[in-house]
């Protein structure tokens, strides 16, 4: 032994052994100092290490076999009498082998730094001020992990963590990212730093819920997103009842609102620790229906309707299932599922039994203000006011809030409350549907595409984003595209019959009377008694020159009684209309308009979007049966009030030409035509040719050279639609 370390000592191997171990302490402070100043992330210096380490035994053999003398590298001799110390091939091949070991752990600390996030100065200060420009404030609830095998475990996860955030949503002065944003992290992968830069808020709650037997475990942990830092962690071991679940609730919002030096007001701390509920069936039916209402098809919200049903039976007393169920059956009515009548008879007594158990519940507040702009009651708009100043943060009371500024033709306001909503959920579907269609609604178009398309990044399989597409682009007068996004929206929603059935209406309003023949049968095949198929049915076979088996149709559906969908009523009366002209025997078409529009049969009528064409068709029939005097009435009343409606997307539908139509037939011409190259000039083309060249009360203008131009212009522009769209990368898909 003493042999082999006096031969390390001749071979100068424990020099080697030094000065590398001097050298490396050198290179790491450099590499210390150097990384921190060049902004190269602080896991590098890891990588460094691990090389230096992997570096050193091949140093050490180095320095066995080799000497680096003035005359460069030789071998060290193997003893006194070695003759030669010049290197051999052997030799080279060695030191090539370890040149290229050094080069390789070089070239792997280099990708490994430069794998790690690019931490440049301007990358430091863009995430700096994304965590230092959210609101300090702001928080967001991540969905609880269900930490046992358990079924009832999930149940009381999704619970807990709802009512979480709709208690803190009480506290005025916290920002809360509401459910739907925030459902979308459950089991992600992100780290928390980039789930609050996603959500904009400087804080995260996550927790875990446990069951055993009749016991459950709940842990939380608030952190400061900004710093990884813990600000506030609990464990809650109890029995599993409904009362110690709303206590822990109530203990963990005063506990966050306390941790992030939120004030609460005497209102608010008694608004946090009330019990909903004592019957914990109730509790789980008011879960599951608020769980289905959020995904808003008519299916869901029929579920819905239904377990809240189910939670009122159990628990008469439960303020949020009424509100949930009132709600419901409001969403139901603006989908047309359900009429005012409907709406009023069934859901006005419980959201007028929530106010009196519950008046400072702003959602009730909200709710109970659609209803009463229903009724027509006075000062309803008072009710918005108190649900904003009881529940500013409440994604539920803006949303409401918003619906019934957009029935009101109040798209701008609309966008602001929407916009403010979307600060709080922004990751929201409904918010994005109903903001696109709020920006349609006032001609900005492309952003109302926008608006779509940002729907299919949340969310690609959500059906929304192609039928916005569809609305934006029939709305805008971009006919041949729109039936693409028709198409589209039929291949994401192929149960729903009035998809192919708005493909027939756009088809035809492009000239394209094969596909919307096609269309026709697919929509007859889903829904063959359903209204808005068989009116499209009906607007086809007057596209092709098949008035008599549209009006057979037409009096069939109108027999059955068919609800209004989508303007369907306009077709089946303008149809009954026009064969009333033509052979003079009106008092069919007359008692139709009466049954299906009575209001227009009032002494002074209301006209809107859903009646106003209506009425157009409506002042010819009278005209022709002889009631001057209330034919006049009705289309003046239809000139007046079209501008009070008009914005250029509400031009194209479901207003139509009904302003020029009136004006024809109160002998205007003039006024006539230029009202009818307005609505061209914005893009009016769904149903053109329907509403002018097929319509008799534009007869008198067939030979008006002003009106040929304009009806040229439009099939003009159809052709350079058709040939725009024929190079376009859509042309050859059949769906985004």
């Amino acid at each position: 032994m003493s042999n082999f370390f006096n031969e390390l000592r001749r071979r100068r191997v424990f020099r080697t052994a030094g000065l590398y171990v001097v050298a490396a302490w050198v290179v790491l402070q450099v590499g210390d100092l150097a990384f921190e100043s060049w902004d190269v992330p602080a896991q590098a210096m890891r990588y460094l290490w691990i090389a230096l380490l992997v570096l050193f035994p091949l140093a050490l053999l180095f320095g066995w076999r080799y000497d680096i003398t003035a005359s460069g590298i030789v071998r060290t001799p193997k003893g006194r009498n070695d003759a030669s110390l010049a290197l051999q091939a052997a030799d080279y091949g060695i030191l090539a082998a370890l040149g290229a070991i050094v080069v390789f752990s070089a070239y792997f600390v280099a990708q490994e730094v430069s794998g790690l996030p690019e931490l440049d100065t301007a990358t430091l200060e863009s995430l700096d001020a994304s965590s230092s420009d959210a609101d300090p404030l702001s928080i967001a609830i991540l969905p609880f992990d269900t930490r046992s095998n358990q079924d009832e475990t999930s149940f009381f996860a999704d619970g807990m963590h709802d009512d979480l955030l709709t208690s803190l949503a009480n506290v005025s002065e916290l920002k809360v990212i509401s459910r739907t944003s925030v459902l979308g992290f459950r089991d992600s992968a992100k780290s928390l730093r980039e789930i609050a830069d996603e959500l904009g808020v400087a804080n995260i709650l996550e927790g875990g819920v446990q069951a055993a037997g009749d016991n459950v475990r709940i842990n939380v942990q608030l952190i400061d997103a900004r710093t990884d830092e813990h600000l506030w962690a609990a464990t809650y071991d109890r029995r599993l009842t409904v009362d110690n679940l709303f206590a822990i609730q109530s203990e963990i919002v005063e506990r966050i609102a306390g941790e992030l030096a939120a004030t609460l007001t005497v209102d608010q701390r008694r608004r946090i620790n009330v019990q909903p509920t004592d019957n914990m069936e109730a509790y789980r039916s008011y879960i599951l229906g608020k769980n289905r209402r959020a995904t808003a098809s008519f299916e869901a919200l029929r579920d819905a309707e239904a377990h809240f049903r189910d939670a009122i039976a159990l628990d008469p007393d439960y303020v949020m299932a009424r509100v949930g169920l009132a709600d419901v059956i409001r969403q139901l009515t603006k989908t047309g599922a359900a009429t005012t009548e409907e709406m009023i008879e069934n859901g006005f007594e419980h959201i007028d039994y929530a106010i009196r158990l519950d008046p400072f519940n702003g959602y009730a507040q909200a709710v109970m203000g659609t209803y009463e702009s229903r009724m027509g009651v006075d000062d309803f708009e008072a009710r918005f006011s108190r649900a904003l100043a009881l529940s500013p943060n409440n994604v539920d009371v803006l949303q409401v809030y918003a619906a019934y500024l957009r029935g009101k033709g109040r798209y701008a306001d609309a966008l602001t409350v929407l916009n403010q909503a979307l600060e709080l959920d922004p990751l929201s579907v409904l918010l994005y549907h109903d903001l696109g269609g709020s920006y349609i609604a006032l001609g900005r178009f492309a952003e109302g595409r926008d608006a779509f398309f940002r729907i299919s990044q949340i969310n690609p399989n959500n059906p929304f984003a192609v039928h916005g597409a569809a609305q934006a682009t029939i709305m805008s007068g971009q006919v041949v595209e729109a039936g693409y996004w028709s198409d589209a929206a039929a291949v994401m929603d192929p149960e729903d019959f009035e998809n192919p059935a708005t493909s027939v209406i756009v088809y035809g309003s492009a000239g394209n009377l094969a596909m919307a023949e096609q269309k026709v049968a697919e929509a007859l095949a889903l829904g063959p008694s359903e209204p808005f198929p068989l009116a499209a049915q009906v607007f086809y076979l007057h596209m092709s020159g098949q008035p008599d088996r549209a009006l057979a149709v037409t009096r069939e559906a109108l027999a059955a009684q068919l609800d209004n969908r989508w303007g369907s009523d306009s077709i089946f009366l303008r149809t009954v209309r026009d064969a009333a002209l033509l052979t003079g025997d009106y008092g069919e078409a007359l008692a139709w308009y009466e049954q299906r529009v009575p209001r227009l049969f009032s002494e002074l009528i209301t006209l809107n979007g859903s009646n106003i064409e209506k009425a157009a068709d409506l002042g010819h029939l009278l005209l022709a049966a002889g009631k001057q005097q209330r034919a006049t009435y009705i289309l003046q009343r239809v000139v007046d009030r079209y501008d009070e409606l008009y914005t250029v997307g509400a031009a194209n539908f479901p207003l139509g030409a009904a302003k020029a139509q009136a004006l024809v037939l109160l002998d205007r011409p003039d006024e006539a035509l230029a009202e009818l190259q307005r609505i061209v000039d914005d893009g009016w083309r769904i149903r053109w040719r329907f509403n002018t060249e097929l319509n008799p009360s534009f007869e008198t203008l067939r030979d008006n050279p002003q009106y040929k131009a304009i009806i040229s212009s439009i099939e003009r522009d159809i052709e350079r639609q058709n040939e725009a769209f024929a190079n376009s990368p859509m042309a050859n898909k059949a769906g985004p």
